[in-house]
C-alpha cells in the first residue's frame, strides 16, 4: 500500500478564523513576521465594502454569538462603523468585545474602526496578543490613526520585557521596510535592543517570503548585524532574484562603508556575467554604477563584450559620462555594437570624424556626413578618394559613395566589379544599382563569379525581370539555380495578384457603369 505524506492544511485563512471567534494563535499559528502581515493584508482586502449591483454589503453587526466551528466565514458580517442615528457612530462590534473582534478591527479597511480599537487601549482593556497589530498600525496610511497606534506602542513597550521586544524585532524589521512610516517603527523596537538580534536576523532570512528576507538585509546592515562576506553568501545562494538584487545591494553599501571596493568590484563583475537572471545583471549593473564601483575600463569592457545589449547600452553611456570617457573612446569605437559606436563617434571633434565615413553601419555613415557637411566639408570628395584607390578601398566605402547619390561616380564604381575582393564587388554591383547605372542585362554575367555572395547580389537584383531569370534556372551552379528559381516562382505569383486585381477592378467598373437610357 502506497502512503503519501501530506501537509498540513488549514481550513480558513487567518482572518476567517478570526470571524470565526477564534483566539490569535488559531489564526496566526507560529507568529512569524509574515504571518502578522499577512493578516492585516487579508482582513483590510475582506472588510472594505462590496459591491453587489448598486448596493454596498457588509454593514451587518458581528458578535461571538453569531459564530461556531461549523459555520463559513461571511466576510459581509464583519465588524463595520455603524452610524447611530444622529450621533458620532461607533463600531459594530459585541459590548464587550472579544479578542478576535479587537483584531478584526484593528485590521479593517474602515479607519475609523481602528481608531475605535486602538482607543480601547486608554482603558487598559486592549489584549497584549494584538500587539504586534499595533504595531503594524505605527505605519498606518492614515495620520490619525499612526499618530493614535504609536502612542499606544510607546505606553505598552515602556513596561516590556527583553523577551517581548526579541519577538517582536522580526516583526518591526518587516515593517520597517514599509517607504513613508516603517523607519519610525524599526527604530521604536530595535532601537531599545540596541540593534537586530541575531536570532531575529535569521529567523527572517529563513523565512519563506521575500520580504522578510530582503527586511533582514536591510536591517542587518543598517545596525551593523551584516558582513560583506554573509551578504555575498545570499547573494549566490538564494533563489529568489529580487532577494539576489538586495543582497548584492547591501554588500556593495556595506562595502563602501568599510572601505573594501576592490574585492567588491571584482564580484559584481563577475555576477554581471553569471547570473541567470537578465533582471539581478540589469539592477546589480544599476546599483554598482550608482556607487561608482565600476572605472572607465570595466564600463568599456562591457560595452563591448557583454552579452546583453542593454548593459552594453548602459555602459557605455555610463563610461562616456564619466570624468574618464575620452580614455575609453578607441576601445569604444571599435565595438561591435552600432549604438556604442554612435556613442563614442558623437564625442569626436569634427576633424576625428573622416576614418569614420566608412564604418560599417548605414547610419553611422549617414551621421558622419551630416556632421561634415554641417562643418563645411563634402564627405563624397572623401569617398571618392577612398574608391580610386583599388588596393586599399573598402566595401564601406563603396556603399558610402553610391549613398551621395551622385551618378557620375558610376565610372568610379564600374571598375571595381573586377575587385580581387568579393566584399567589393558585391557592394560595387549594388552601388551601380542604386545609382540607376547597371540595366538588369549586364547582370547574367555575374552569375558566374566565384564567390556566391557576389552571385546571390547579381540574382537578387534580377528579381523584377523573370525573361532574364528563366536561363538560370539551368545554370551550373546549384545556389544560382535554386535561387533563381525562387524568385520566378514569387514573380509569376506576384503577375497573378496583379492580374486578378486588374480583373476585379474591371469587373467592378462594369457594375457600376450607368445604364443607357432607351432609344426614342
Amino acid at each position: 500500500m502506497t502512503t503519501y505524506g501530506l501537509l498540513p492544511t488549514r481550513l480558513h485563512t487567518p482572518g476567517a478564523r478570526l470571524l470565526h471567534g477564534k483566539s490569535m494563535e488559531s489564526a496566526v499559528g507560529a507568529g512569524q513576521a509574515g504571518d502578522w502581515t499577512d493578516l492585516d493584508s487579508d482582513v483590510w482586502l475582506r472588510t472594505a465594502y462590496v459591491v453587489t449591483g448598486w448596493k454596498h454589503q457588509g454593514r451587518i453587526r458581528v458578535g461571538y454569538h453569531w459564530f461556531d466551528d461549523r459555520e463559513i466565514a461571511d466576510w459581509s458580517r464583519a465588524p463595520y462603523w455603524h452610524e447611530c442615528g444622529p450621533g458620532p457612530g461607533a463600531p459594530s462590534w459585541s459590548l464587550p468585545p472579544t479578542e478576535s473582534e479587537v483584531a478584526l478591527c484593528l485590521a479593517h479597511a474602515d479607519a475609523r474602526v481602528r481608531t475605535a480599537a486602538l482607543s480601547r487601549a486608554e482603558s487598559g482593556a486592549l489584549p497584549a496578543s494584538v500587539l504586534p497589530l499595533v504595531l503594524i498600525r505605527c505605519a498606518d496610511t492614515d495620520e490619525g490613526v499612526r499618530d493614535l497606534a504609536r502612542t499606544v506602542l510607546d505606553r505598552m513597550l515602556k513596561g516590556a520585557d527583553e523577551n517581548t521586544l526579541h519577538r517582536l524585532a522580526p516583526l518591526a524589521a518587516l515593517v520597517g521596510m514599509r517607504r513613508r512610516y516603517g523607519a519610525w517603527v524599526r527604530e521604536a523596537v530595535l532601537g531599545r535592543l540596541g540593534g537586530l538580534p541575531d536570532e531575529a536576523m535569521g529567523t527572517l532570512l529563513s523565512a519563506g517570503d521575500r520580504e522578510s528576507r530582503i527586511a533582514a538585509l536591510y536591517a542587518g546592515a543598517a545596525y551593523g548585524r551584516l558582513s560583506t562576506a554573509r551578504a555575498w553568501a545570499i547573494a549566490d545562494g538564494d533563489t529568489d532574484g529580487g532577494v539576489r538584487v538586495h543582497a548584492v545591494r547591501t554588500a556593495i553599501g556595506v562595502a563602501h562603508a568599510a572601505g573594501q571596493q576592490t574585492g567588491t568590484r571584482a564580484r559584481v563583475l563577475v555576477r554581471l556575467h553569471t547570473d541567470p537572471s537578465y533582471e539581478v545583471r540589469r539592477r546589480t549593473f544599476a546599483a554598482a554604477v550608482e556607487a561608482g564601483l565600476l572605472r572607465a575600463q570595466d564600463l568599456a569592457h562591457l560595452a563591448v563584450g557583454h552579452r546583453d545589449r542593454h548593459i552594453r547600452w548602459h555602459s557605455c553611456a555610463a563610461a562616456l559620462t564619466g570624468p574618464d570617457g575620452d580614455t575609453v573612446l578607441d576601445r569604444l569605437l571599435h565595438s561591435r555594437e552600432m549604438r556604442v559606436r554612435s556613442a563614442a563617434i558623437d564625442r569626436l571633434r569634427d576633424a576625428e570624424l573622416i576614418p569614420h565615413l566608412t564604418d560599417p553601419s548605414a547610419a553611422i555613415r549617414a551621421a558622419v556626413c551630416r556632421r561634415l557637411r554641417a562643418a563645411g566639408d563634402d564627405p563624397r570628395t572623401h569617398y571618392r578618394a577612398l574608391c580610386a584607390d583599388a588596393t586599399a578601398v573598402e566595401p564601406a566605402a563603396v556603399s558610402g559613395l553610391a549613398e551621395q547619390g551622385t551618378p557620375d561616380d558610376a565610372a568610379l564604381l564600374h571598375p571595381l566589379t573586377r575587385h580581387p575582393q568579393a566584399a567589393v564587388r558585391a557592394r560595387a554591383l549594388s552601388a551601380l544599382r542604386v545609382l540607376g547605372t547597371l540595366p538588369d542585362e549586364a547582370l547574367p554575367p555575374f552569375a558566374d563569379d566565384p564567390n556566391p555572395g557576389v552571385r546571390a547580389t547579381a540574382i537578387t537584383a534580377l528579381r523584377k525581370s523573370p525573361q532574364l531569370l528563366g536561363p538560370l534556372t539551368h545554370h551550373r551552379h546549384a545556389d544560382v539555380r535554386a535561387r533563381a528559381t525562387s524568385l520566378l516562382a514569387r514573380a509569376k505569383a506576384e503577375q497573378a495578384r496583379e492580374a486578378e486585381a486588374a480583373a476585379r477592378t474591371r469587373r467592378t467598373r462594369s457594375r457600376l457603369r450607368p445604364l443607357r437610357p432607351p432609344l426614342q
